[in-house]
């Protein structure tokens, strides 16, 4: 187990971390860089609020599958693969007394191939900021797992989880509890709790301020929702690392990712060519993996959406190279290569993307329901058409336009209509342009 041993000095009260545990710190933030890239520098630490949490501040009572809507969003895990049963124990029957010793159960996380099942404890639903704690912790662990990551090490699994937290922007929720401490007394029955994380407030500081060190943040807004006696902590860890600087820190990285931003907002403005020169500015400067497949599945998206099917090949493929098991590339591939007319190699790419289930299902659909088209099976293409729309999360790129061309392809002009018109109000330019086109004829 790995044992912390920080020092203090009480004569000038400044931050103080031994070598080894900042080395631990620091290796198990550079490992997560490593698999999801540097954060960006606007990134921001998720608070317990209906900015965060929706669907779960909407409703009057504080329900589990509204907390577990809210974070499948957060941390982008499909929808569908998480179930969960409330569990009831000795706890609920009341009048029962009782003493436990060691860690009382709360959540306890279930995987069978890839689908989870977090198992409750009825009791926990009678402490909503404490429920949701713990099912960002399990969120967490998912996450994780759903990127096939080795991360449990036993005795530091739950500590490493903190880590992994502030890395995916829960570090404030997080340290909000740290210690959980309570009494309640209904007039016959008193109940009494008291939980104390293993992961000490020290650090847990140097943690979050090492986290803020990478997205050059010294004095980030968040930091007010610390609690005291951490924010005190939090203070004095980042005059130290100020002082003590980190080779986890890589300027080039940030400039790297500021350009990755810059590319995708001009690419939602529709300005392709220009996201495109950004992207490839990013290749010659980022010694980052992940980044370089992200980047080469965009120049490929963006080149899609000039029309450049075959440069687009040559970037998925380059994307797969370095992650074979990257969703969105390789769906992105399957679709450039049915507008190539190479359907069954794209179909072939349709599947590998829904294999590795971390693809955008609608894409996916929408990809099927066009290579049906090519085909000629107009029951089939339909059904996949209506599968995306039924799908889809937020939007999905080119679905009406393309259905559109398939619905007046099949003399349902009246209908395609409504379609294109509903591309050309998301401002698409191949919409705009069809359109334009049958208002000429």
């Amino acid at each position: 187990m790995k044992l912390f041993g920080f020092l203090k000095n009480k004569e000038n009260d400044t931050f103080r971390i031994t070598k080894s545990d900042r080395l631990w710190v620091e290796d198990n933030f550079n490992w997560l860089i490593k698999v999801f890239g540097y954060p960006y520098r606007e990134s921001e630490q998720i608070l317990l609020s209906e900015n965060y949490f929706q669907k779960t501040f909407k409703d009057d009572r504080v329900l589990i599958e509204n907390i577990i809507l809210d974070l499948n969003s957060l941390l982008q895990i499909q929808e569908g693969k998480i179930a969960f049963e409330v569990v009831n124990d000795i706890r609920d029957t009341y009048g029962m007394p009782y003493e436990i010793e060691g860690k009382p159960f709360e959540t306890e996380l279930e995987v069978d191939e890839a689908k989870y099942k977090i198992h409750i404890a009825n009791s926990l639903q009678k402490h909503p900021k404490r429920l949701i704690y713990s099912l960002v912790y399990e969120f967490i662990r998912i996450k994780l797992i759903d990127n096939k990551l080795q991360f449990d090490t036993c005795d530091d699994t739950e500590l490493f989880i903190y880590l992994a937290g502030i890395y995916f922007g829960f570090g404030v929720l997080l340290s909000q509890n740290l210690k959980d401490t309570g009494r309640v007394d209904d007039g016959f029955w008193e109940t009494k709790w008291n939980y104390i994380s293993e992961m000490p407030n020290e650090i847990m500081a140097f943690a979050l301020a090492t986290y803020s060190k990478l997205i050059e943040q010294d004095s980030p807004k968040w930091k007010e929702n610390l609690p005291s006696d951490l924010k005190s902590q939090f203070g004095k860890a980042i005059k130290y690392l100020n002082d003590n600087p980190s080779e986890l820190y890589d300027k080039k990285e940030l400039e790297v990712n500021e350009l990755f931003k810059t590319a995708y907002d001009q690419y939602l403005k529709n300005q392709f060519d220009e996201a495109i020169a950004n992207l490839q500015k990013i290749l010659y400067l980022t010694n980052d993996d992940v980044m370089k497949a992200d980047v080469y599945n965009n120049l490929g998206y963006y080149n899609i959406r000039l029309k450049n099917y075959e440069q687009s090949v040559s970037y998925f493929k380059s994307s797969i190279n370095i992650i074979p098991d990257y969703g969105y590339a390789n769906d992105n591939l399957g679709y450039a290569l049915i507008q190539l007319g190479k359907l069954e190699e794209g179909k072939e790419f349709l599947e590998k993307a829904l294999e590795t289930e971390n693809n955008d299902i609608a894409y996916t659909y929408r990809n099927y329901a066009l290579y049906y088209q090519a085909k000629g099976e107009v029951n089939k293409a339909e059904e996949y058409f209506k599968k995306s729309f039924d799908s889809i999360k937020d939007s999905v790129d080119l679905l009406e336009y393309h259905y559109a061309d398939f619905l007046i392809k099949n003399v349902q002009t009246e209908k395609g209509l409504v379609f294109l018109k509903k591309a050309v109000e998301k401002g698409e330019p191949e919409a705009i342009n069809k359109m334009n086109e049958i208002k000429k004829n």
